[in-house]
């Protein structure tokens, strides 16, 4: 016969330790002890579960529950991508630390084999999806099989499912602010308004246009280069050239651009032509790209995009549509992440780009 220490604990090892019935180790270890339990006896349960390192095995409580805890992440390419990993890193770690392991898929652009992969979901009874999206866009159909879902980086035109994504209207509007409060005056804008398949770009569309809107209530009106939908490094780097190629006096002070890579060539331009940053010129970017803006000659100053808070916010509320639960009872997972409020979440829910403040803003020198 073998010995307890050959083998995992059971519910029975518990409550023999903890002097009780398995019943009550039942109630305890499964949330249902308030009422049924006394005080004294739930302490002396969870006391024997830390002893034993007991916990309940996920097949019997899946029986139980009628729930599998298991989460299905269907993206359209962010988890074979080096951008916006932390989305997905956000809401796995959140998903664990409330009990729930997720799966990830993704199906490189192919709306087709989305919709194979949420019945493949289904088929293993995962308890809900979250539809993640590399960019930030409109949706007008997601595949769900039937299951809660909830959209993470992406929305629905009507709000059909409840989403979440970034306040890009307040992050345009919030890099005005900071430019004016340099006490600059003579500001540009290097932006995009479409992707690289030509469509219309949400982020660029949003963020451009509260920037500008932001600068027209202290009276200035930017000058703006649209670059093509790849915004890269080189479409930065020549739409900077054209800009700031000119005499200093009709120089800005100051460019906003729409991401880290047209930030980054606007740097090797003002390079280029022997402008300091931020001296003779001022860099504001956007994205905080990893392994790109932090790196930078000076390190650029940009807004953070909150992907690690659109994970975890999105598999809060669907943790949430799963299980009925109250908010207050699950764990967020993130305690630097302001991920609060989600009894209460709209159908499309805002999250702040934060701002991140390096070398490349100061004041204009002329």
């Amino acid at each position: 016969m073998s010995s307890r220490e050959d083998r995992p604990a059971t519910a029975q090892d518990v409550a023999d330790l903890a002097g009780t019935s398995r019943t009550a180790v039942s109630f305890v270890l499964n949330g249902k002890a308030d009422g049924n339990v006394a005080l004294e006896v739930q302490e002396r349960v969870r006391a024997a579960a830390q002893e034993l390192k007991y916990s309940p095995h996920p097949g019997a409580r899946s029986l139980r529950t009628q729930r599998t805890h298991l989460i299905g992440i269907v993206t359209d390419t962010i988890a074979s991508s080096p951008f916006a990993g932390r989305l997905i890193a956000g809401a796995s770690r959140c998903a664990l630390e409330n009990g729930y392991l997720a799966a990830v898929f993704d199906s490189h652009q192919q709306p087709e084999v989305e919709a194979r992969a949420a019945q493949e979901f289904r088929s293993r009874r995962v308890d809900g999806l979250i539809y993640a999206s590399m960019n930030l866009r409109e949706v007008s159909d997601v595949a769900r099989a039937g299951l809660p879902t909830v959209l993470a980086n992406c929305f629905m035109p009507g709000d059909e499912l409840e989403s979440v994504i970034p306040d890009e209207t307040s992050g345009g509007a919030e890099a005005a602010d900071v430019l004016l409060s340099f006490g600059h005056r003579r500001i540009a804008t290097i932006t995009g308004l479409t992707n690289a398949a030509g469509e219309p770009d949400v982020a660029g569309e949003w963020r451009t246009t509260a920037f500008q809107q932001r600068l027209a209530t202290a009276g200035i009106s930017p000058s703006v280069s649209l670059v093509p939908g790849d915004w890269s490094i080189d479409a930065g780097y020549h739409a900077a050239m054209q800009m700031l190629d000119v005499v200093a006096d009709e120089r800005p002070t100051a460019v906003f651009c729409i991401n880290d890579r047209i930030a980054a060539g606007t740097m090797l331009a003002a390079a280029r032509l022997g402008l300091t940053v931020p001296g003779d010129l001022s860099i504001l970017g956007f994205d905080d790209q990893e392994d790109l803006a932090a790196n930078l000659v000076p390190p650029l100053t940009t807004f953070a995009l909150p992907h690690t808070e659109m994970g975890v916010a999105a598999m809060l509320r669907l943790i949430t549509l799963v299980t009925a639960t109250a908010p207050n009872k699950i764990t967020s997972g993130a305690s630097n992440h302001q991920t609060g409020g989600v009894e209460h979440t709209p159908r499309r829910r805002l999250l702040p780009s934060q701002l991140v403040a390096r070398d490349s803003v100061g004041p204009p020198t002329r």
